[in-house]
Order: structure tokens, then C-alpha cells, then sequence
């Protein structure tokens, strides 16, 4: 599954770039977790509530930045399992001048789910991917505000 858009904020391109590369901050933007371990500036690992349709459960979600090139581009990748099943993400935030003032920032996300929760369909798990990537951004443009 591939997601992708972009948005506005007023803060500059360092400071959104500084938020997203923060293991401490980022994790904030992602419902339902309880709790963050940062193992160093590159790596954590949190485990969050998830659920879709009749699979609900917890999953250990592990996070690497893995192309950093401040303050213009970051790039992370997770792989998280539970519930009988891996879900495996890359994401990336590219930052450039906003014409106003401010960043603008562009996003993509792929994500790879199999297991139990791959048998539940492609339609219920687009609508459920779709709905925690609204989630994600929103938070992401409210902490940016």
C-alpha cells in the first residue's frame, strides 16, 4: 500500500525536520501507544494498540532512521508484529521552504502487512491503513502548528 501528500505548517523546515527525527516526539503522533523505548538516536521501539474489524491486540513496533540529511529529508523504517502477523514500513518526510514562510512538507508511506491480519481483506485493510494514516498526519500538522 502506497500513501503519500503534503502539507504547510508555519514552523520552519528545521524544526519540523528536529520533531520527526526525535524518537521521543514523533512517537506522540501515533495513536494508541503505551510505551516508548529509545534505544539511541537512530533506534526505538513502542508497543501500540491496534485493531481492524475482529483482530485487535497489541503490537512491538521496531524504528530505525535510516537516511537522515538535515534539515531537507528523513527516512524511517519500522517492522512491527503481533496478533499473528507483520506489518513492515518505510516512510519519508521531505522539507523545503514553504512559499509563506514556513515548511513545506512532503510525505510517503509503503506498507506491507501479512499474517491474520492480511486475511481480512484488502478493502478492510486499506480502509483501516487509510484511517490510521489520516491519523498520523493530522496529529503531525497539529504538533507543527
Amino acid at each position: 500500500m502506497h500513501y503519500e501528500g503534503s502539507f504547510d505548517v508555519k514552523a520552519t523546515k528545521e524544526k519540523v525536520y528536529d520533531f520527526v527525527t526525535d524518537p521521543k516526539k514523533v512517537t506522540t503522533i501515533f495513536p494508541d501507544v503505551q510505551s516508548v523505548k529509545v534505544i539511541d538516536a537512530n533506534n526505538f521501539s513502542l508497543k501500540a494498540k491496534v485493531g481492524m474489524s475482529f483482530i485487535r491486540g497489541t503490537l512491538d513496533v521496531k524504528l530505525t532512521l535510516v537516511d537522515n540529511k538535515r534539515p531537507t529529508f528523513s527516512k524511517l523504517k519500522a517492522r512491527g508484529t503481533g496478533l499473528n502477523s507483520s506489518v513492515d514500513l518505510e516512510s519519508s518526510f521531505t522539507l523545503s521552504d514553504a512559499p509563506g514562510g514556513g515548511a513545506h512538507v512532503s510525505w510517503a508511506a509503503d506498507a506491507k502487512i501479512s499474517g491474520m491480519m492480511a486475511s481480512v481483506g484488502s478493502r478492510l485493510i486499506d480502509s483501516a491503513a487509510d484511517k490510521y494514516v489520516k491519523q498520523i498526519i493530522g496529529s503531525l500538522e497539529k504538533k507543527l502548528a
